[in-house]
Formats: C-alpha cells, sequence, structure tokens
C-alpha cells in the first residue's frame, strides 16, 4: 500500500467506489493486499462481502479506512516448525555476478534477499545476506 495516512487511504476508497460502483467489495480492491487478508478485514469491520462499493455507507467505509490505515497485529510465536525459513529456490546464484548483483542471462536486471536461491533458518545471517545484497545491488557502477 502506497498510502501513508488515513486521509489518503479515504481519497482512495472514494475513488475506487466511483471507478467500480457495481463491484463486490470482496472481489475488488485497490491495493495489492492478500485476499485472505482483505476479507479479514471486511469481516472484522462488518461489511457483507456482496456489498458493492457503490452500496458501501459512510460508516462502514470510515471503520475500514481505520483499520487499513491504523490497525496493529501481535505475532504470536512460532509455526508448528518452530524454526522459519526463507523462500527456498530463486534465482541461481551461478547466473548473478555477485559484484554487482546483476543478472549474467539478462544485463541490467539485479537481484537482492530472498529472490536469490538462499536457504536457511531465518535470523541475522539472512538479513545480513538481504541487506548486504540489497546495497550491492544499489551501487552505482
Amino acid at each position: 500500500m502506497n498510502t501513508t495516512n488515513q486521509d489518503d487511504v479515504l481519497q482512495t476508497l472514494h475513488h475506487w467506489q466511483e471507478a467500480f460502483p457495481r463491484k463486490a467489495v470482496a472481489n475488488s480492491w485497490p491495493w495489492e493486499l492478500p485476499r485472505r487478508l482483505w476479507h479479514y478485514l471486511l469481516q472484522k469491520n462488518s461489511i457483507v462481502e456482496e456489498t458493492t462499493w457503490a452500496a458501501l455507507g459512510k460508516s462502514q467505509l470510515n471503520k475500514l479506512v481505520l483499520a487499513l490505515a491504523n490497525d496493529t497485529y501481535s505475532v504470536m510465536g512460532k509455526t508448528t516448525f518452530k524454526e522459519e525459513f526463507v523462500t527456498c529456490g530463486g534465482v541461481s546464484l551461478q547466473d548473478v555476478d555477485m559484484q554487482t548483483m546483476q543478472s549474467k542471462v539478462c544485463p541490467g536486471l539485479y537481484f537482492a534477499g530472498e529472490v536469490l536461491d538462499i536457504d536457511g533458518i531465518t535470523g541475522g545471517y539472512n538479513f545480513q545476506a538481504a541487506w548486504t545484497t540489497a546495497y550491492i545491488a544499489g551501487q552505482l557502477k
């Protein structure tokens, strides 16, 4: 979400209402939020999924704005595996110039972080790998 405050969120939702008045709020939303998160936010704010954007009332719209701009969530523990892993797979390190993070296959394309074929238990080492590869990729040569 590229918006930064409640006014920006409200303005975006008003635009969405005007642009897609007949679409159901459950099937169309302005940001690249996961579907499950969007449906959770609708349910949390008592917005029926079949409601169209045009039928969304001011009160419901304001609740949605508050949820999108101000909600906080606590993470409670780890998954059943007790350790979290970075995504396995990705761009082969053999196809990347490690001095610049530029693709050897497609010049001008740079890679960093978990998009690379690096895996292991998350924590300091993987964070450092993500930060370092991003720093290297961002250097102007």
